[in-house]
């Protein structure tokens, strides 16, 4: 799995989202994704990522960037529909 693209100094999609992080384990929360969504999620996993990580890990890089990326944006949002009592 390449770290950074050489040309463009940006990291590889692998060594972004296909990385081991501080999460111990899966928690104790569950969540559905449509059918298609995860078995195409555990390929990369499994292809991409040669196996080496928990789908748990993928999707909790995934949405970790998620936020980051669209942080703004979010708070905005979450700021116009839940204006203050007083």
């Amino acid at each position: 799995m390449e770290k950074n693209n050489k040309q463009t100094g940006k990291r590889s999609y692998g060594s972004q989202f296909l990385r081991r992080q501080t999460m111990k384990g899966r928690g104790n929360k569950s969540i559905y994704v449509r059918e298609e969504y995860h078995d195409k999620l555990s390929l990369i996993v499994q292809i991409i990522g040669g196996g080496k990580i928990p789908l748990y890990a993928y999707l909790d890089n995934i949405l970790k960037q998620h936020f980051e990326q669209f942080r703004e944006d979010i708070v905005k949002d979450y700021e116009k529909m839940n204006k203050p009592l007083i």
